[in-house]
C-alpha cells in the first residue's frame, strides 16, 4: 500500500507600505518613523518573520522607496522580501504585491 503523500500550502504575508505619510503631514513615510528604536514597521515585520507558519513575508515598497536601503534589515531573516511595486491606494499596493508574487506561490498555495 502506497503512503499518502501530502503537500500544505505555503502561507504568504504581504504587507503595504508604499505611504508617504501625507495625511500625517510627516516628513517621511510613517513605516519609518522611530519606535523603541526601530523603524516601525520593523515590529510587524519581526513578528511576521518569526511566525513559523509564515513563509514568506513580502513588504509592498513605493517604486520610489529610497529609505529601505537604509535600514538593517537582516535580523528578520531570509523570509522577509521587499517587493518595489506599491501603488497610489493600499488595494493598488496589494495587488501589485500579489502579482509580484504569482511566480512565487504554486497552485495549492492559494
Amino acid at each position: 500500500m502506497r503512503a499518502m503523500q501530502t503537500t500544505h500550502p505555503r502561507h504568504f504575508a504581504i504587507v503595504p507600505a508604499a505611504g508617504s505619510g501625507s495625511r500625517m503631514a510627516a516628513t517621511r513615510p510613517k513605516q519609518y518613523l522611530s519606535l523603541l528604536g526601530r523603524p516601525l514597521i520593523h515590529h510587524a515585520l519581526s513578528v511576521l518573520c518569526a511566525a513559523p507558519a509564515v513563509d514568506a513575508v513580502f513588504v509592498v515598497l513605493s517604486v520610489d522607496d529610497t529609505e529601505w536601503a537604509t535600514h538593517d534589515w537582516s535580523a528578520l531573516g531570509p523570509k522577509l522580501r521587499p517587493l518595489f511595486c506599491g501603488g497610489a491606494t493600499r488595494a493598488d499596493s496589494v495587488l501589485g504585491g500579489l502579482r509580484a508574487i504569482a511566480g512565487e506561490a504554486a497552485a495549492g498555495d492559494w
